[in-house]
């Protein structure tokens, strides 16, 4: 008879934006429902194909600041203009307390939090594009965002692509040496089954530790 419920892990993906974590999230947890999304506030409108409480907590701006007043956000960025994000306590807390397992695509201070506040139960995974050097990599990602945009781009659709290479050069890219994981996505279906495995392993892991300490 074990002892105590396992704790649940959170598995959180970081890289940087493009790279197609979201692509690789959503195909596990449709596999593998026990393994669900950890929904995280946001004040922008809900998508097309979203549900309340799933991918996110949709709240009006007014609701964000008494989150962040109340102390119920471990972390809140604006993430682009007008748009905050912010990472909920609470859920975290109860759904690692209940030993459900979370995957969530999280900003890099986002995932610095999350380790530093669970250090036990936070995995960090980093999806990567393929290439040998810092400039290849970018050069791949870049391709990538551009061939993402309508036939004509407008200036300000290529500023955006150019700001989040920045923001993947100076901050993304060099966060991979601090995570657990390191995932190449040049392949969707060979990085799935690399993203699926590794989780799978880590939840087996958790299970076997209680069992032994039983």
């Amino acid at each position: 008879m074990l002892s105590q419920m396992p704790k649940g892990l959170l598995f959180v993906l970081v890289g940087p934006g493009g790279i197609g974590k979201n692509t690789l999230m959503n195909i596990v947890m449709e596999r593998h429902p026990q393994i669900i999304q950890l929904a995280t506030a946001t004040t922008r409108p809900i998508r097309e194909g979203e549900l309340q409480s799933r991918e996110h907590e949709f709240v009006s701006l007014e609701r964000f600041r008494e989150m962040i007043a109340n102390n119920e956000l471990l972390e809140h960025q604006e993430v682009t203009k007008g748009k905050f994000y912010g990472i909920i306590r609470a859920t975290v807390e109860n759904h690692i307390a209940n030993g459900q397992n979370l995957v969530a695509d999280i900003e890099v201070l986002g995932a610095k939090i999350l380790r530093d506040k669970f250090p036990n139960q936070t995995i960090l995974i980093f999806v990567t594009a393929s290439g040998e050097t810092l400039d290849e990599k970018l050069d791949i990602l870049q391709q990538r965002m551009l061939k993402r945009l309508k036939a004509n781009p407008t200036a300000k659709d290529l500023a955006q692509v150019q700001q989040r290479l920045k923001r993947a050069k100076e901050l993304e890219f060099p966060f991979a040496d601090d995570c657990d994981f390191v995932i190449v996505n040049d392949d969707k279906n060979h990085a799935v089954r690399e993203l699926e495995q590794f989780i799978l392993a880590q939840i087996a892991e958790q299970s076997t530790q209680i069992v032994e300490e039983a």
